[in-house]
């Protein structure tokens, strides 16, 4: 696969699983040996907890937004740096609806083989966000 051709499948990873809420992307778009590098010590590090996350993400924040300000790659690697924007509409990690807008400004490292998602690092300022809530 070429860069472009990785681009677009990050691309469209980030839009319908983040954006949209569409966890059956991942079918499509991950590796079966997939692997988050950023997972919290002795926890899974497949797309389990990931899927999780945005389901309930999605069942408690409304107008989500996902805005890519950087992407670029070399090899099977490549660099997203976006925003996320939504308004806290529901209960979300026992924290209870706020009406608050929250902007998650996150960094990800995406590395593809054959156009599917092997492996990812992730940092972003969410645990500060959560806090404010």
């Amino acid at each position: 696969m070429t860069v472009e051709q990785n681009k677009q499948v990050v691309i469209r990873f980030n839009n319908e699983f983040f954006g949209k809420g569409n966890t059956d992307i991942t079918k499509e778009v991950f590796a079966e040996n997939f692997v988050n590098h950023s997972a919290p010590p002795n926890a899974p590090t497949d797309l389990g907890p990931m899927i999780k996350f945005v389901t309930d993400f999605h069942h408690a924040f409304s107008d989500i937004s996902v805005e890519i300000l950087e992407i670029f790659g070399e090899g099977d690697k490549m660099f997203v740096r976006k925003t996320i924007t939504a308004t806290h509409t529901g209960e979300f990690m026992g924290k209870p609806a706020t009406g608050k807008k929250i902007v998650m400004h996150i960094m990800d490292i995406e590395m593809l083989k054959d156009g599917k998602i092997t492996g990812r690092w992730n940092l972003s300022d969410f645990p500060q966000i959560l806090q404010a809530l």
